[in-house]
């Protein structure tokens, strides 16, 4: 290793290091820095928290002071439109914070009403400005409000935002679309998705189960020729709804997909609607290379039934894999006093197996004894 000395520096192996006064200097100056920038982060939060509450009286204020007009329109026939009369356009953002409050324990007439403020007053135009703003946080606002409203009107606004590069953007508007029921928006939602990398798959499930169920019959008339992406989604939604009706086009998919995600949603969707006709394919994927996939055949079988299934779970508690063995356990429970015996029979059988720590497993965790001998 090569040591140079300059003044005031220190060289090792080409590396400057500074020294004597240099060092103290430059050590200085970043504490001075760091000390800045810690300032600066404790300014922004106090803004932040000072703002919140700011907002947060301002609407409390405006509660007090409307609160009583409020509570007597609720659930009356009233026109909205004279219940605003004397609220400015400056107090709209606190009317909209109290309405999102309301939004979320009224329903029946109440909530009725709570609606008509937002599509029949000036509301509707200040939301409508939101809708088509650039700014993220007014986006998202009027998203909510439409969709929460089921104002008709703004589909089309909303649709135009789905492909935003704003995963928040997207999610509200994507949301309000299946809050409208908007059918025709329903495919749209899931090929823009594709373009959301921050966005999960259980967060898309939860968007698009807020469409009403015939959205299923909308899904199953593109589901052949769409790609796996559209597949997997559209198949969790039949297998929540119970859909029935896209069993035949779902047993296609699963007779040729190699897709491995893909598979198990089939294999789910079997399992869930207890599809005899989906057997044969379940018993071809109890060799699938993928744990996944044997694991998701074994609980489908389970679902679909019949006693004579039990040897073969039985087989499944030696394999190697411990996802398998304990979906295996829990097949044979799900077959009831058949399957239990043959787990007290595995547990009592060699206590120092896998096999058999699985079977006293699962029979502990559903209360039934052993009884050991």
């Amino acid at each position: 290793m090569i040591f140079t000395e300059f003044k005031n520096f220190f060289g090792i192996g080409g590396i400057i290091i500074p020294t004597g006064d240099s060092f103290l200097l430059i050590l200085t100056q970043l504490i001075l820095l760091l000390s800045i920038v810690i300032i600066l982060l404790l300014i922004i939060v106090l803004i932040i928290r000072l703002r919140y509450f700011y907002e947060q009286s301002q609407k409390n204020k405006f509660l007090a002071q409307w609160e009583k007009e409020f509570y007597r329109y609720l659930g009356s026939p009233a026109d909205p439109k004279i219940l605003l009369q004397r609220v400015r356009k400056s107090q709209y953002k606190f009317l909209l914070m109290v309405l999102r409050d309301l939004f979320s324990f009224l329903d029946g007439k109440d909530l009725e009403s709570i609606k008509r403020i937002i599509n029949e007053t000036e509301i509707y135009n200040y939301l409508l400005a939101d809708l088509k703003s650039k700014n993220t946080r007014r986006i998202i606002r009027a998203a909510y409000f439409f969709g929460a409203s089921n104002n008709q009107k703004v589909k089309s606004l909303l649709f135009g935002h789905l492909y935003s590069k704003n995963s928040d953007v997207f999610i509200f508007c994507a949301r309000a679309l299946a809050r409208l029921n908007a059918l025709e928006y329903a495919t749209a939602i899931l090929h823009a998705s594709r373009y959301q990398r921050e966005l999960s798959s259980d967060i898309l499930i939860s968007i698009m189960l807020e469409y009403h169920p015939e959205v299923c019959d909308h899904l199953v008339e593109r589901i052949v020729i769409e790609d796996d992406h559209y597949r997997k989604i559209a198949i969790q939604i039949f297998r929540f709804h119970g859909y029935r009706e896209a069993a035949d086009s779902v047993l296609k998919i699963f007779q040729s997909s190699t897709n491995k995600k893909l598979l198990v949603e089939c294999i789910k969707y079997s399992g869930a609607i207890e599809c005899i006709d989906a057997i044969p394919y379940l018993w071809e994927h109890f060799e699938h290379p993928e744990i996944e996939v044997r694991t998701a055949a074994i609980e489908a079988l389970a679902k679909i039934g019949g006693s004579d299934l039990a040897p073969v779970f039985v087989q499944r508690l030696y394999e190697d894999s411990f996802e398998v063995n304990i979906a295996a356990a829990e097949a044979l429970f799900e077959l009831g006093n058949k399957g239990i015996k043959l787990l007290q029979i595995v547990a009592k059988s060699n206590a120092d197996s896998k096999a058999s720590a699985i079977a006293r497993m699962v029979l502990s965790e559903n209360f039934v004894e052993i009884d050991d001998e």
